[in-house]
């Protein structure tokens, strides 16, 4: 009787190791995944930006060009183009805590959900 319960008490200690085991795993692949959607994420982002860099380091050097022709003043669109690009990073920096921030924190939450 004694063997039978020693031997019952072995295989449920087996089925649990063999669990924790099972849930060990399942936690190492759930983490690789995470890793490789964020490390693509992170590559995507980086490369998101440089090209968005060059669109507006040509769309701005054009469009002050083009003003400059029109006013017949280079000086004055290469500054007027500057003035706008002040005004946008002014607006970004006075709304980032209040608006941006949020928004980027949610979306990143979500995105480690799932």
């Amino acid at each position: 009787m004694e063997s039978t319960d020693r031997e019952h008490q072995d295989g449920i200690v087996d089925a649990v190791g063999d669990m924790v085991e099972t849930c060990r795993s399942l936690v190492k692949v759930r983490l690789a995944e995470s890793a490789a959607v964020g490390g693509s994420l992170g590559i995507l982002g980086m490369l998101i930006m440089v090209v968005s860099v060059f669109v507006l380091l040509f769309a701005g050097l054009g469009a002050a060009w083009w003003i400059g022709d029109v006013m017949e003043n280079m000086k004055a669109g290469f500054f007027i183009v500057g003035g706008f690009y002040l005004l946008v990073f002014i607006i970004v920096l006075t709304t980032a805590s209040s608006v941006i921030i949020p928004w980027l924190r949610n979306v990143i939450v979500r995105k480690m959900y799932e």
